[in-house]
């Protein structure tokens, strides 16, 4: 991966007066409607009352066309707009508009700023005048989610899920609660997830829109993946891209599907389907505090493909990723990415990292990555020969993964622990057959055996031993027998396993 994510630093404020260039190189904008409210701000001025609703709008509208840098600077003028002519409702929408925009452009501390100040104006609101709002609270508890503040982003949901409820909004009602279950994904309650997600499923069956099915069906990729079935997941995601068709904010299923590919053995097509689905190696159409998790993923695909230098890329453009964002859940991935990357290549560099993830996780609460890390560590362990450590980490891995009702990820961790359980057994069974035999030589023949694994012939063994050369072809012919081996080279591997388990022993026993 060549270039750098043009996301890491801070989005800077748009210089008042600066709007109107934007606004003409705009005027030519693609899509109708974009067309008319452009026309129609220039008729009216970016600054009047006029243009609050036409600006919120057009933020919108590039939003749905994942022109994220645009929505902002569109947001942010409606939100200066709104300011002078003291209108708290534009004020609300256009906050959340500027909001949703620097969560996609990694501005994420402005995000939670206007987060705060519309959540605080909205609690000021009953039931009845929020109605009006509910666009404005999805998108709030959405920003909310991407700030893993989880506890606001569900208050705000059941809210929204009432209100829709009471005014028999179908449509809101299914994105209220697929906005809920996927709350519960991030927050590791899955059973959760999944109950709000049927539920949203039982509404938009033959009543809600092509949108709103495809919408369900994204989400409930989202959890089959999280649950550890990525084929079940791969299923649905291309289902909900039937469904939806090419909606450009579908992006995040391709995204879905790109990761179940990758999980299930296919790391080529996935790679080129996640970056592919995320608008190229830059990842712009995923919000920034996903993409350390996407990078994690293609890291993994390429140290598969044996691609080892593109995967340290990778992981190191996911650190990047995260110098703005000041959050343990996406360092967490960033680790993770290098974990990845040198799990296969340099597992002992591996280690330290996948644990780091680990701790980065754990202080964020986020069980799911913390298993996902923990499941990683045991795999590097275990490659280091750290038998009883890798067994360890699968164990507390399968725990949490059971602790989210991911049933499937951990039923897969305990068969990797019971594979690590068995190999170390068989090896333990072949080290103690390897040290019986070798402990039938007697000191003299132990003496020829070294020398034939250090590669010496009869005649230099006889020089060494000050022994006469039929006495060594006697000895080498015991040694084979007693070893029950054929050949000098098969001697020399019995005695470096029989060395190399003493040095174990010598140091401390078997991990």
């Amino acid at each position: 991966m060549s270039q750098v994510f043009p996301f890491a630093a801070y989005v800077p404020e748009t210089p008042e007066g600066d709007f109107d260039t934007v606004l003409r190189a705009q005027l030519s904008a693609p899509g109708h409607r974009l067309a008319e409210l452009n026309s129609e701000l220039v008729r009216v001025g970016p600054h009047a009352p006029a243009a609050l609703p036409l600006l919120i709008e057009a933020a919108a509208c590039y939003g749905r066309e994942n022109d994220f840098e645009t929505q902002s600077c569109y947001a942010k003028a409606a939100y200066a707009c709104a300011e002078s002519w003291g209108d708290p409702v534009s004020l609300a929408e256009a906050g959340t508009s500027v909001a949703v925009a620097c969560c996609w452009t990694g501005d994420l501390r402005k995000a939670a700023e206007h987060a705060d100040e519309v959540a605080a104006y909205l609690d000021t609101l009953d039931d009845a005048a929020a109605r009006r709002m509910l666009s404005t609270l999805a998108d709030l508890s959405w920003v909310e989610m991407q700030l893993r503040r989880l506890r606001e982003a569900q208050a705000h949901q059941r809210r929204g899920l009432r209100i829709a409820e009471a005014a028999f909004d179908l449509d809101r009602t299914i994105l209220f609660r697929v906005l809920l279950g996927a709350t519960s994904r991030e927050d590791g309650r899955l059973g959760d997830a999944i109950r709000h997600v049927h539920r949203a499923r039982e509404t938009a069956e033959g009543r809600g829109t092509p949108v709103c099915r495809g919408l369900v069906l994204a989400a409930q990729s989202a959890i089959a993946f999280e649950s550890g079935d990525p084929a079940r997941s791969r299923e649905l995601a291309e289902e909900a891209r039937r469904e939806a068709g090419a909606h450009p904010r579908f992006a995040a299923v391709g995204m879905v599907l790109g990761l179940s590919l990758i999980a299930t053995g296919r790391p080529r097509e996935g790679r080129d389907q996640l970056i592919d689905a995320a608008g190229g190696r830059s990842l712009p159409l995923a919000p920034a505090m996903s993409r350390a998790r996407l990078l994690a993923a293609l890291a993994a695909a390429d140290a598969e493909l044996g691609n080892q230098a593109e995967a340290e890329r990778w992981s190191e453009l996911a650190m990047a990723s995260t110098s703005t964002q000041y959050h343990d859940h996406p360092l967490g991935w960033a680790h993770l990415a290098r974990a990845e990357a040198l799990s296969r290549s340099d597992p002992a560099s591996a280690r330290p990292a996948a644990d780091t993830a680990r701790m980065a996780f754990e202080r964020a609460g986020a069980r799911l990555g913390e298993a996902a890390a923990l499941s990683l560590l045991g795999t590097v362990q275990g490659r280091l020969g750290r038998t009883s450590d890798s067994l360890e980490a699968f164990a507390r891995a399968e725990e949490l993964y059971r602790s989210c009702a991911a049933t499937a990820a951990a039923d897969h961790v305990r068969l990797l622990r019971t594979s690590a359980q068995t190999a170390a057994e068989v090896t333990a069974e072949a080290e103690r057959a390897v040290r019986t035999v070798v402990g039938s030589l007697s000191p003299r023949e132990k003496q020829v055996a070294r020398l034939i694994a250090e590669g010496s012939s009869n005649q230099q063994i006889a020089s060494v031993l000050d022994i006469k050369l039929n006495t060594v072809q006697v000895h080498v012919g015991r040694i084979l027998r007693k070893l029950r081996v054929r050949s000098r080279s098969a001697v020399a591997r019995v005695m470096t396993l029989a060395e190399t388990t003493d040095l174990a022993v010598a140091a401390g026993g078997r991990n």
